[in-house]
């Protein structure tokens, strides 16, 4: 896959639009976060959107609420991340 970043705010805004390396049905993906900071951190809203026959199949069809899942991993363990770096911090 290749990617452009569409966006960049630091700290507020990040973006990209995905495409699909040697896929000739034009498959494409953007997907965007949304940052607020917040008294004791921020709050991260993600979202993506997904069009083309590759990502129906690949995960539609093949592997069903496996971007889900995936989005869901990649949440906690950047929270996960950014908790560790505060703990040592205070430590």
């Amino acid at each position: 896959m290749s990617l452009v970043v569409t966006e960049c705010e630091p700290f507020r805004r990040l973006a990209w639009a995905t495409t699909v390396d040697g896929d000739d049905t034009g498959s494409s993906a953007y997907h965007g976060w949304v940052i607020t900071p917040t008294d004791d951190g921020c709050h991260v809203l993600t979202e993506e959107t997904q069009q083309g026959p590759w990502f129906l199949e690949e995960l539609g069809r093949k592997h069903p609420g496996g971007l889900y899942r995936y989005h869901q991993e990649w949440i906690e363990r950047l929270a996960g991340a950014a908790e560790a770096k505060v703990e040592v911090k205070a430590g």
